[in-house]
C-alpha cells in the first residue's frame, strides 16, 4: 500500500528492490491458504457422503428386519387366507361391472354402425339407379340417332345401286346378244371337231386292229385312248347341252329383269341423267379389261406351244443320253477286261505263298483254327457283297415289262419315288461297307509297317544275340495272331475271280437287252408325240378346255420324262454298282499286292514293343513342334478318323518326356511356348468359330491330362494302375495349370461371343417375325402404319434358321471333343441369349404384342424344347432360361378382364418383374375388332396387386450377360502308349519311347 514502493511507467510497473519478491510470497502464501481451504470442504463433504450412505443402508436393513418382524408377530395364516379371499371377491365383481358396461358399449356401436351402413347403401343404391337410367336414355338416344343416319345413307346407296344395275344390266343385254351368237358359231365349229376327231377315231381303231397281232400292250392302249377320246365327245356334248340350257335360262332371265326394270325406269331417268357420264367411263374400262382378257389367253395358247416344244427338245435329250449309257457300257467293258488281266497275275504269287507257307510248317498247328475263322469271315464279306448286287433284281427290272399298264392310277410316280428311295438305301449300305474295307485297308497298312519297323529291330538284335533260340520261340507264338493275312490270301484270291466272272456275265447280258429296251422307249415317245398333236388340235378349238387339256399334255410329258429318267437311273444305279465293286476290288488287289511284298521280306517274326507313353524330341526341335502341331493345323484335318484331343495327347507326351529326363528349362521353355502358339492362333482366328471350338476342347483335354497325371491322389483314383504309373514324377506344374484355366476361360468367352455374333441377327426374325403357325391371320393389329421389314423377304430368317445353326453350333462341338458338360454350359448361354433379345425387342414394339403372337412365341419355344431333347441337353438348365419367354408368351394369351385373370397373371409371372408386366399389359394390341383391348383399370389393379414384390425396375434385360463357367475334370480314357501320330500332322521328328 506504500506509494513509494512502486511506480507507474508508460507501459510497465516499475517496483523497488526487493518488493516482488515480497509480492510472490504473499500471492504464494494467499494460494497456500487457498488451497487448504478447498482441501478441507472437499474432504469434509466426500466423508459426510460416506457416513450418510452407511447411515441409510443401516436405516434400510433395519426397517426391513423389524417390518419383517413386525409381520411374523402380527400376521397368521387365516389373516393371509382372508385377504386372499377379498381380493378374489374384488377382482370378480370389478370383472362383471366391466363386462356389463363393456356390453352396453358394444350393442349401441352395432346398431350404429347398421344404420350408418345402411344409410350408405341406400345412397350409393341411389346414384347408381340414376346412373343406369341414364345410361339407358343415351343408349336409346344413340340408337335412334344411328338408325336415323343410317336410313339415310342406306336411301343414298340405294338410288346409286339403282342407277348403275339398271346401266348394267342394258350393258349385259347387248353383251348376252354378242355372246349368243358366238356361242352359235362355236357349236358349229364344234360338231366340225367331232366329226373330224370321229373320223380320226375309226383311223386309230383300224390302225389298232392291225397290231392286235404283234403286241396286246398296244391293244390297251388303244382301249384307253378310245374311252378318253368318248369321254371328251360326251363332255363335249354335255358342255353344249349346258350352254343351251344357260341361253335359255338367261333369256328367260333378261325377259323377267326387262318387264321389273321398265317399270322402274320411269321414275330413275331423272336420276340417271347425272350419272350417265360416269357410267361411260367404266363401261370404257370395262372393254379395256376384256381386250386384256383377250391377250391373255392368247398368251396362254403361245406359252402352251413353247411347253409342246420344249418337250420335244427333252425327248431329244432322252435320246442322247441313252447314247451316252451305251459309251458308258463299253467302257465298263474294257474296265472289265483290265480287271481279268490283273486277276490273270493273281496267280502268280501262290508260288510265292507256297515259299512262305514252308517256312511256317512248324506253326500249321496252331494257326488251322485261326484260318478256319479267317476263311468264315472272309466268305460273309463275300456273301455281303454278292447280295448287294442281284444279277436276279436287276434281269428282272430289265426284262419287258406291260409299258401300258405301269402309268395306270399314278403307279409310275409311286414306282418313281420307291425307286428314288432304294437308291438311297443302296448309296447308304454301300458308303458304309467302303469305309469298313478302307478301316481295314488302314489296320492292314499300319501292321505291315510296323512289322517293317520290328523286323529291322530284330534284325540288329540277332547279329548281337544269336544265342537267344528260346527267346524267339516265344515271340514266334506271340506272332501267331499277326499272320492270319497269309492263311486268308488264298481264299481273298479265288473270291475276287468269283466276282470278276459274275461281273462279266452280267455286263454280258445286260447289254444284250439295251437295244430292245430303246426300241421300246422309241415307239412310246412317237405314240405319245401323236397323242399330244391331238391334244393341242383341241385346245386351238375350244378355249374354255385350255386348263384341262394343258394339265394333261403336261401329264403326259411328264410320264414320259419319267419314264425315261427310271430307265435312265436304273442304267446310271448299275453302273455305280459296278464301279464301286470295281474299286473295290483294285483296292483288295493293291492291298493284297503290298502284303505279300512286305510277308516275302519277313524272315523273322516281329516282336511287340512295350511303350512308356512319352514322345522324345529334341531341343532344336521345338519350334518346329509348336508349329506344326498349334499355329498350323486345321481343325477339318484332324479330326476325322482321330481320337478327340489328340493334339493336347501329343503335347502332353512331349511334357512328359521332359518330366523323364529332369530338365526344367526345356520343360519350362516348352509349357510358355505352347501357351503363346495357343494365344497366337486364338488372335488370329478370334472370328473362326470352329478353331476356337478346337482349341477350346484342346485346351480342356490339355488340363485334365495335366491332372490326371500330376500324382495328386484326388485325380490319381480315376486312373487304371498302368496310368497311375505314367504320373510326373520330377515337376509340378499346378502353376501352369492355373494359367492354362484363365487361358481356356478366355477361350471360352471368346467362342460364345462369336456363337451370339451368328446367332443374334436370327433371333427377331425367327422367334417374332417369322409366321410358322399357319391358318392364323397374319394382318397387323389395327392403328398401325406399314413397316419396312429391316431383313429382305428373300434373306429372312425362320425358326428352322436358328435350329440349324445350333445344330451346327453341336455338331462341332461334338466333333472337335468336346466335354459333355462344356457343350451344356454353352447351348444354355445361347438360349439365354435367345429369350433376352426376344423378350427386349417384345417390350420395344408395340404391334408384336397381340395373342396370335404369343401363340407364335409358344410355338417356337416347343421347338426349342424339342430340339433340346433331341440332342439329349434337357438336364444343362438350358430350358429354364426360357421361362420369362415362356411367362411372357403365356400373359399375352390369357384373359385379362376379370379380377380372377388379373390373380392369375400375378400367381403365374413369376419370373417377369412387375415393370415387365405392366409395360406388356400396356403394350398389348388387338389383332381385329372382335378382340377387346386392355383397359387401364385392369393395368392398375394388376399393378396394386404386385407392388408388395421386391424386384427391380429395370425393364430391358441384359443379354450381355455371361453365367460362370466351369470345367469339370473328366478323366481320358486313352492309353498314351497306345496313341499313335498320324503322317497328315507332319511330325515325324518325335520319336516314340
Amino acid at each position: 500500500q506504500d506509494s513509494n514502493q512502486y511506480q507507474f511507467g508508460r507501459t510497465k510497473i516499475f517496483f523497488r528492490a526487493g518488493q516482488v519478491a515480497y509480492l510472490e510470497k504473499l500471492r504464494s502464501d494467499k494460494l497456500r491458504n487457498a488451497c487448504i481451504m478447498i482441501q478441507k470442504n472437499i474432504r469434509g463433504w466426500v466423508q459426510r457422503e460416506k457416513f450418510l450412505r452407511a447411515r441409510n443402508a443401516a436405516i434400510v436393513i433395519q426397517q426391513y428386519f423389524r417390518g419383517q418382524r413386525a409381520v411374523r408377530q402380527a400376521i397368521t395364516a387365516t389373516a393371509i387366507k382372508h385377504a386372499w379371499a377379498a381380493i378374489i371377491i374384488q377382482k370378480h365383481c370389478r370383472g362383471f361391472l366391466v363386462r356389463r358396461i363393456y356390453q352396453l358399449i358394444l350393442v349401441a356401436t352395432v346398431t350404429i354402425q347398421a344404420f350408418t351402413r345402411g344409410y350408405l347403401a341406400r345412397k350409393r343404391y341411389r346414384k347408381m339407379r340414376e346412373e343406369h337410367k341414364a345410361v339407358i336414355l343415351q343408349k336409346y338416344a344413340r340408337a335412334w340417332l344411328a338408325r336415323r343416319r343410317f336410313q339415310n345413307i342406306r336411301r343414298f346407296v340405294m338410288n346409286i345401286q339403282l342407277s348403275y344395275r339398271v346401266q348394267r344390266l342394258q350393258k349385259k343385254l347387248e353383251d348376252q346378244n354378242k355372246e349368243n351368237h358366238g356361242l352359235m358359231e362355236r357349236l358349229t365349229s364344234l360338231a366340225a371337231v367331232h366329226s373330224h376327231d370321229v373320223d380320226k377315231l375309226h383311223k386309230v381303231e383300224s390302225e389298232l386292229e392291225k397290231s392286235l397281232t404283234q403286241r396286246k400292250l398296244q391293244e390297251e392302249k388303244g382301249k384307253k385312248y378310245k374311252d378318253e377320246a368318248e369321254q371328251k365327245i360326251s363332255k363335249l356334248q354335255a358342255q353344249n347341252a349346258e350352254f343351251m340350257e344357260r341361253k335359255q335360262r338367261l333369256e328367260v332371265q333378261l325377259e323377267e329383269k326387262t318387264q321389273d326394270m321398265k317399270d322402274k325406269m320411269d321414275e330413275l331417268t331423272n336420276q340417271l341423267f347425272t350419272d350417265v357420264e360416269k357410267k361411260d367411263k367404266q363401261r370404257v374400262g370395262l372393254e379395256k379389261q376384256f381386250e386384256m382378257q383377250k391377250k391373255d389367253y392368247e398368251k396362254q395358247i403361245k406359252e402352251l406351244k413353247d411347253e409342246i416344244e420344249a418337250l420335244k427338245a427333252k425327248n431329244k435329250q432322252l435320246t442322247l443320253q441313252i447314247e451316252e449309257q451305251t459309251r458308258l457300257s463299253d467302257r465298263l467293258k474294257l474296265e472289265v477286261a483290265h480287271l481279268s488281266d490283273q486277276a490273270k497275275k493273281i496267280p502268280g504269287f501262290e508260288t510265292q505263298i507256297e515259299d512262305l507257307e514252308t517256312q511256317l510248317k512248324e506253326s500249321d498247328n496252331q494257326t488251322q483254327i485261326q484260318k478256319h475263322e479267317m476263311r468264315e469271315k472272309m466268305s460273309e464279306m463275300a456273301k455281303q457283297l454278292l447280295d448287294s448286287f442281284e444279277i436276279e433284281d436287276v434281269k428282272n427290272r430289265l426284262a419287258q415289262e406291260d409299258l401300258g399298264n405301269i402309268n395306270e392310277d399314278g403307279e409310275l410316280w409311286f414306282a418313281y419315288e420307291g425307286l428314288k428311295k432304294a437308291t438311297r438305301i443302296l448309296e447308304n449300305h454301300f458308303h458304309t461297307q467302303k469305309e469298313a474295307y478302307e478301316k481295314e485297308i488302314e489296320l492292314l497298312n499300319f501292321k505291315v509297317n510296323h512289322f517293317s519297323d520290328d523286323i529291322k529291330h530284330i534284325q540288329r538284335s540277332l547279329k548281337e544275340e544269336k544265342e537267344t533260340n528260346g527267346v524267339l520261340r516265344q515271340e514266334i507264338t506271340r506272332l501267331m495272331s499277326e499272320n492270319k493275312i497269309i492263311a486268308s490270301l488264298h481264299t481273298k484270291i479265288s473270291d475276287l475271280e468269283k466276282q470278276n466272272m459274275d461281273l462279266q456275265g452280267s455286263l454280258y447280258e445286260q447289254n444284250m437287252k439295251k437295244p430292245d429296251k430303246k426300241e421300246k422307249l422309241f415307239n412310246h415317245k412317237n405314240q405319245q408325240e401323236e397323242e399330244e398333236n391331238m391334244s393341242q388340235k383341241v385346245k386351238k378349238r375350244h378355249l374354255e378346255q385350255l386348263e384341262t387339256d394343258e394339265m394333261k399334255g403336261k401329264e403326259d410329258g411328264i410320264h414320259l420324262t419319267e419314264q425315261n429318267e427310271m430307265h435312265i437311273e436304273d442304267y446310271a444305279e448299275q453302273l455305280d454298282k459296278k464301279d464301286r465293286i470295281i474299286k473295290k476290288l483294285q483296292d483288295q488287289i493293291k492291298a493284297l499286292t503290298k502284303t505279300m511284298e512286305t510277308e516275302n521280306q519277313i524272315n523273322v517274326p516281329s516282336v511287340f514293343k512295350d511303350y512308356l507313353g512319352m514322345l522324345e524330341f529334341l531341343q532344336e526341335d521345338e519350334f518346329k513342334l509348336i508349329s506344326n502341331l498349334i499355329l498350323d493345323i486345321k481343325p477339318r484335318g484332324v479330326v476325322v478318323n482321330m481320337i478327340p484331343g489328340l493334339p493336347a495327347h501329343i503335347l502332353f507326351m512331349c511334357v512328359r518326356y521332359t518330366d523323364y529326363i529332369n530338365d526344367a528349362e526345356r520343360i519350362k521353355s516348352l509349357m510358355n511356348a505352347s501357351i503363346n502358339g495357343i494365344k497366337q492362333v486364338i488372335q488370329e482366328h478370334a472370328d473362326d468359330f470352329e478353331m476356337l471350338s478346337f482349341w477350346l476342347s484342346n485346351v480342356h483335354h490339355f488340363l485334365n491330362c495335366l491332372k490326371q497325371y500330376s500324382g495328386e491322389e484326388e485325380f490319381m483314383k480315376y486312373n487304371v494302375p498302368l496310368q497311375n504309373k505314367n504320373c510326373l514324377k520330377n515337376f509340378d506344374l499346378s502353376e501352369y495349370r492355373q494359367i492354362i484355366s484363365d487361358l481356356a476361360i478366355r477361350i471360352y468367352h471368346q467362342f460364345i461371343t462369336v456363337m451370339e455374333n451368328n446367332l443374334q441377327p436370327m433371333i427377331v426374325p425367327g422367334m417374332l417375325e417369322y409366321e410358322s403357325l399357319h391358318g392364323i391371320s397374319v394382318a397387323k393389329p389395327t392403328g398401325f402404319r406399314k413397316r419396312s421389314s429391316s431383313i429382305d423377304d428373300t434373306d429372312a430368317y425362320t425358326m428352322t434358321s436358328i435350329l440349324q445353326q445350333l445344330s451346327y453350333f453341336y455338331t462341332t462341338m461334338c466333333q472337335h471333343g468336346m466335354d459333355p458338360e462344356l457343350q451344356k454350359q454353352t447351348v444354355k448361354q445361347l438360349f439365354f441369349l435367345i429369350s433376352t433379345v426376344t423378350l427386349n425387342s417384345l417390350f420395344l414394339r408395340k404391334d408384336m404384342c397381340s395373342c396370335r403372337k404369343g401363340m407364335q412365341i409358344r410355338c417356337n419355344i416347343s421347338y426349342l424344347e424339342e430340339w433340346l431333347q433331341g440332342k439329349n441337353l434337357h438336364g444343362s438348365a438350358a430350358k429354364e432360361t426360357l421361362e420369362p419367354l415362356s411367362q411372357a408368351a403365356w400373359l399375352l394369351q390369357v384373359k385379362k378382364i376379370k379380377d380372377e385373370d388379373a390373380k392369375e397373371i400375378c400367381d403365374r409371372c413369376t419370373v417377369l418383374s412387375t415393370v415387365q408386366i405392366v409395360k406388356i399389359l400396356n403394350s398389348y394390341t388387338p389383332i381385329d375388332d372382335f378382340e377387346k383391348r386392355v383397359t387401364p383399370s385392369f393395368v392398375r389393379k394388376v399393378q396394386s396387386m404386385l407392388n408388395s414384390r421386391e424386384d427391380g425396375s429395370q425393364l430391358m434385360l441384359d443379354s450381355k450377360y455371361l453365367f460362370q463357367v466351369t470345367f469339370p475334370f473328366s478323366p481320358s480314357p486313352h492309353a498314351l502308349e497306345s496313341i499313335q501320330i498320324p503322317s497328315s500332322l507332319k511330325l515325324g521328328f518325335l520319336k516314340r519311347i
